[in-house]
């Protein structure tokens, strides 16, 4: 029987990362058959004394790094690894009772594969717009890998499975990926060209604590767009292509040119929207809060486009 390595990057969520933990004990197989890797990137909330205090029924490592960022931390993790098969986890995922079974006899069953876990809202959890936003993109993604579309598009980072092989072959995480956005498209982008199957395991299910304050949202989105060009470059595809892309639009088109021409002013323009998705999520008014979080994201997602195409 094979046995998994579950690896996490935290920074600063201790109470989130203890909730993982703890969901990780309750699982339907046996603790001998999986493992808990955590690299602590630089947390200062007392990260560290909380592992210290944590007894599982499961074996628990973790290492400890400056803060370098999620990437950097996601390798570190699993570079502690000793079983056959990497899951990458996030720290913010509370984990369902068969998900480490359902990534395992998913590569039993399928030999050398990755295996795309689902990863649907926690309860409570989706009250703002930008979590609504982001739900919505990833259930579409995930019915288009389902539907057959290509792979690498529908890869989201925060459960998924690989062998500890193939993993150390294509060298993990492209490192040069630091900031937010893109890491994930990368790698399965690497994967597929060595031929490997993509599958999407519904059963690999976590439940999304998914939190991020509106002023984060905008920079997640702006590096996102950046990401974007420089993985288009680095793989010759075209940006066009990209799930979720932008630029598709004259309207983009223009405020691409407002990001390369002015970038102070619209620096201005996408706090007023980051301001207004605010007063949407106060009102909770879904429909609103969905139109204002889209339009947060496209804006900044743009800025990044236009800025990283600039260099």
């Amino acid at each position: 029987m094979l046995t998994a390595s579950v690896a996490m990057p935290t920074f600063n969520r201790r109470e989130i990362l203890l909730q993982t933990l703890a969901s990780l004990e309750r699982q339907s197989v046996e603790p001998s058959r999986y493992e808990v890797l955590v690299c602590v990137d630089g947390s200062t909330d007392g990260t560290i004394e909380a592992l210290q205090k944590v007894r599982p029924p499961y074996p628990l490592r973790w290492v400890v790094q400056r803060n370098r960022g999620a990437v950097f931390a996601a390798n570190a993790a699993a570079r502690l690894a000793r079983n056959d098969v990497i899951i990458i986890l996030g720290d913010d995922q509370l984990a369902s009772f068969d998900l480490v079974a359902a990534h395992l006899e998913a590569h039993e069953r399928l030999g050398t594969i990755l295996v795309q876990g689902d990863y649907p809202l926690a309860p409570g959890h989706d009250r703002e717009g930008a979590s609504m936003l982001y739900e919505r993109s990833r259930r579409a993604s995930m019915e288009q890998a389902v539907a057959g579309g290509s792979v690498f598009w529908h890869m989201w980072g925060g459960n998924f499975s690989i062998r500890r092989a193939t993993w150390e072959a294509i060298g993990g995480f492209d490192e040069t990926f630091s900031d937010y956005g893109a890491d994930d498209t990368d790698l399965g982008m690497r994967v597929a060209a060595q031929g490997i199957p993509f599958v999407f395991e519904p059963r690999a299910l976590t439940y999304h604590q998914h939190r991020v304050n509106r002023r984060r949202y905008g920079q997640q989105a702006f590096s996102a767009g950046r990401a974007a060009v420089r993985t288009a470059r680095k793989h010759g595809v075209r940006l066009e292509d990209f799930r979720g892309a932008v630029l598709r639009r004259p309207i983009e088109r223009w405020v691409q040119r407002g990001w390369q021409w002015i970038p102070a002013a619209m620096r201005g323009i996408g706090g007023l929207l980051t301001f207004m998705l605010g007063v949407a999520d106060a009102l909770r008014v879904r429909p609103l809060q969905l139109t204002a979080a889209r339009l947060v994201r496209r804006f900044y997602s743009v800025g990044g486009v236009a800025t990283e195409l600039s260099r």
